[in-house]
Parts: structure tokens; C-alpha cells; sequence
């Protein structure tokens, strides 16, 4: 059974149609203190990147590799301060996950951006018609949000 896309899990768990009593709120999870545990998985990716740019490994994948983890990072900071100010509601993170997002996708369209100028990414690169697809329904929406500015 194939699992739903990351935007249709979102749209389902987010969208503006679902109550928020179903939307759930930044409780501690049956783990314990998920606090400790963010701050825990942060530090194991940070020697994780260090390892990374102590090796030989070619500067793009080092790069591909600071961006996922700096994504990551970010986002563990959000729920993490989410979790500290006490209200526990995901209201007070979902912005900004938002914000961090916006930046993450203008970080992808200039490293796709590279990618095709440099002929990395091509006609037969697997997943082009549905970034193609996206990308123009993003421009559609992004198109009418900036005219009302």
C-alpha cells in the first residue's frame, strides 16, 4: 500500500477544514520529555554534520547534507520551544514551520535552479512532471497572495 505524499499527510493532520480538537496540541509523547529527547537528536545531528565535513565527501553532497540538517534542526527547535512555552498548542509552532518551509523551498528552487543549468537534472529525472506540476500551482497561489500586497 503506497503511503500518502508528505502533502497529502499535512493537508489531512492541517488543513484549515480540520477541527482543532482533531489538529492535537504539542503534548509530551509516551517517550517521556520530548524536550530532552529534541535536544538529544540536535546534538547527535550536529556530529553528525561534523563528521560529514571532516570527510572527503564532494562539497555539494556536504552542502545537501547541511541544508536537511539545518531543515531538521529548525524544525526540532520550533516544537522544542513550542513544548517550553507550556501552552502546548500547535498553533504557537505551526507559523513557524510555515516561515521555515518558505525558506527551505527558495533554498531547493536555487539548488534545482543549478541543477539544471549544470544538466544534473533532466528530462528523465524521475519526479519532473510532479515538481513541474507543484511548482506551477505554487506560482498560481503565490501570484495571487502577492497582488493583494
Amino acid at each position: 500500500m503506497l503511503s500518502p505524499s508528505p502533502a497529502q499527510s499535512y493537508q489531512g493532520r492541517f488543513s484549515p477544514s480540520t477541527s482543532r480538537e482533531k489538529r492535537g496540541s504539542l503534548q509530551e509523547g509516551r517517550g517521556g520529555n520530548v524536550s530532552t529527547r529534541l535536544e538529544a537528536m540536535t546534538a547527535a545531528l550536529s556530529e553528525a554534520q561534523h563528521l560529514a565535513e571532516s570527510s572527503d565527501l564532494d562539497g555539494r553532497i556536504q552542502a545537501e547534507f547541511r541544508h536537511a540538517l539545518d531543515h531538521i534542526r529548525h524544525t526540532a527547535s520550533a516544537v522544542q520551544k513550542g513544548f517550553a512555552a507550556g501552552s502546548g498548542d500547535i498553533y504557537a509552532v505551526l507559523p513557524v514551520l510555515a516561515t521555515q518551509r518558505v525558506h527551505r523551498a527558495a533554498q531547493l528552487a536555487r539548488d534545482l535552479s543549478l541543477d539544471l543549468e549544470n544538466l544534473d537534472v533532466t528530462v528523465e529525472t524521475e519526479g519532473l512532471q510532479d515538481l513541474y506540476q507543484a511548482v506551477g500551482q505554487l506560482h498560481r497561489q503565490l501570484e495571487v497572495l502577492c497582488k493583494r500586497r
